[in-house]
């Protein structure tokens, strides 16, 4: 017997563009959160006295939280019978989780303060309560991740899922560029001292209060189907980590290139998700003696080298954003990536220009091979920055390099799941349906990022959502959102690589504390001769980002 359901979805609002704005404006906060976190933590985590070698070990809870929380809240909240609907319970726990973690994060040292009396031991616990922090954000917030994912995947028909995919990307980039843009006003200067004392406090107070009002926007103006029974089919979590550990093994030769890329191409983007703000900020600190003039007398040291990273990272979103307006009408997408296909307009010199270049279009696959050396050329570069204009320059730059990023691989893979789908019954026995129904959801993924990551965060619950096909559609989908899981999977380790190298670059390069971050205001002397360890695992991470070019030629001549 199939599962029973009592209801209807809805979305209020009295326009489609509205109704789509109040589906994915959780996206917003969402990746809000995430663009603070990756803008700020790391240089909170070293104002405490963290080593960064001891750090880089820390953000392994991104990677590991998006492999196991997402699929496990997947799968709980597809069996969820509450009266509210799946997901908007989760989605409200999960968010309340997040705003009382990013609170508790802000005061960790004076909510340490009041039962330890200052000193070593005050610190330390300081800085274990700050990780325990981290860790309780990244798990929550990917929880509430999953299930904004699975109302869109709930709530539209299968007509709309694409417009759902573009609309989440649109809002996903706006928190990107809105997280980012908080950490580099002076919040001070407009709230005081009323919501802390310090740059990060209050951001961390606007952070958790914009994820509540978009979190609670979103649920107010959805309703979703509830369900009353569900006949256990065995699509449980086990069996969920049973079908991709299969299909993990038996990948489609192109798929699993894909993977390999992908994995390279992770390895390579790793460090400068997580430690592009702090490279700049210690390029501010140790050798732009222009910029420490109006900077060096500051009492809030963090929020200085903050503030100058997360400008340079409002440029790299706003870069990545044009980039991926812009390319799709210069790269020729794969036939099966409607959401990137752009229609020539039919008058204008706009027009008769795209016209004319229309016949030289490369592929995708060729272009994105440029963004891996392009990105690759701008890291090295970042062992030579000494000024913050060209620091921020080679962050914002590599915008472009990453909306290749966040296109490539799942317009390619969808155009793959197409093909097995169409020309390979024998091995599926299913024919061609709504393979491509899953990329745009992957498509919107990308956009983040950054989740943390974020972009390719896309997990293996797919395969136990409800996708109310018709039974001969059900197979292929399963299979898109398995093969879509797994290179999540291959986005997810490499970060723990990665983290792996930063802590050993960092352990020989760097092994002690940054005295750049701490609050002292003294001026800074340590490390200004020496090699910038942060610079190193950039270059290295273009190293790895060279190792994806090759292997994406090589996808490239065996196709």
């Amino acid at each position: 017997m199939a599962s029973t359901w009592a209801g209807t979805s809805s979305i209020a609002g009295s326009t489609e563009s509205l109704r789509m704005i109040l589906l994915t404006v959780s996206l917003t906060g969402v990746q809000l959160v995430w663009g603070v976190e990756m803008a700020y933590c790391a240089p909170y985590l070293l104002s405490l006295g963290l080593t960064k070698s001891l750090m880089s070990l820390i953000w392994n809870v991104g990677p590991i939280s998006g492999m196991i929380c997402q699929p496990i809240v997947g799968v709980l909240a597809d069996r969820n019978t509450s009266r509210w609907g799946r997901r908007r319970p989760i989605l409200v726990i999960g968010s309340l989780c997040v705003g009382a973690a990013l609170l508790t994060l802000g005061w960790t040292r004076e909510i340490v303060g009041l039962f330890i009396p200052a000193g070593d031991t005050a610190s330390t616990i300081t800085i274990l309560m700050t990780v325990l922090m981290i860790y309780i954000i990244d798990f929550a917030i990917n929880a509430v991740q999953a299930c904004c994912r699975a109302l869109i995947v709930d709530t539209l028909p299968i007509s709309q899922q694409q417009q759902g995919s573009a609309w989440a990307s649109r809002m996903i980039a706006v928190g990107n560029i809105m997280g980012y843009f908080a950490g580099m006003v002076n919040l001070r200067g407009f709230f005081g001292d009323a919501l802390g004392d310090t740059q990060f406090k209050q951001l961390m107070v606007v952070s958790a209060v914009m994820l509540l009002v978009c979190v609670g926007i979103t649920c107010a103006a959805v309703k979703e189907r509830v369900l009353l029974s569900r006949k256990d089919t065995g699509s449980g979590v086990r069996h969920t980590f049973k079908v991709i550990w299969h299909a993990l093994f038996h990948l489609p030769r192109n798929i699993w290139a894909i993977c390999i890329v992908l994995f390279w191409a992770w390895v390579g983007w790793f460090p400068f998700q997580v430690y592009s703000t702090t490279f700049v900020g210690e390029v501010l600190k140790r050798y732009d003696t222009s910029q420490q003039s109006s900077t060096g007398s500051s009492h809030d040291k963090l929020g200085e080298i903050a503030r100058v990273g997360s400008t340079a990272l409002v440029l790299f979103s706003c870069v990545s954003l044009v980039a991926s307006v812009a390319l799709p009408w210069v790269v020729e997408s794969p036939p099966s990536d409607e959401l990137h296909h752009k229609k020539i307009p039919s008058k204008g010199f706009f027009a008769r220009c795209l016209r004319r270049i229309g016949p030289y279009k490369p592929d995708l696959t060729s272009v994105w091979v440029w963004g891996h050396i392009f990105f690759a050329g701008l890291m090295f570069l970042t062992l030579f920055a000494a000024s913050v204009s060209f620091a921020t320059s080679l962050v914002a730059l590599s915008g472009v390099a990453w909306a290749l990023m966040t296109w490539a691989p799942f317009s390619i893979v969808g155009e793959e799941i197409q093909r097995l789908s169409g020309d390979r019954p024998r091995l599926h026995g299913r024919a061609a349906s709504s393979a491509g129904r899953y990329e745009p959801v992957a498509v919107a993924e990308e956009g983040e990022e950054g989740e943390e990551e974020d972009m390719v965060e896309m997990s293996a619950r797919r395969v136990s959502i409800d996708l109310e096909a018709s039974s001969s559609n059900a197979l292929t989908n399963e299979l898109s959102g398995v093969y879509l899981g797994i290179l999540n999977i291959f986005a997810c380790l490499p970060q723990m690589v990665g983290s792996f190298i930063s802590f050993v670059v960092f352990s020989i390069l760097e092994p002690g504390k940054s005295p750049e971050f701490s609050e002292d205001t003294e001026p800074v002397e340590a490390h200004k001769e020496g090699v910038n360890a942060i610079a190193v695992c950039l270059g290295i991470g273009g190293v790895c980002t060279l190792i994806a070019a090759h292997y994406t030629v090589k996808f490239k001549s065996d196709r």
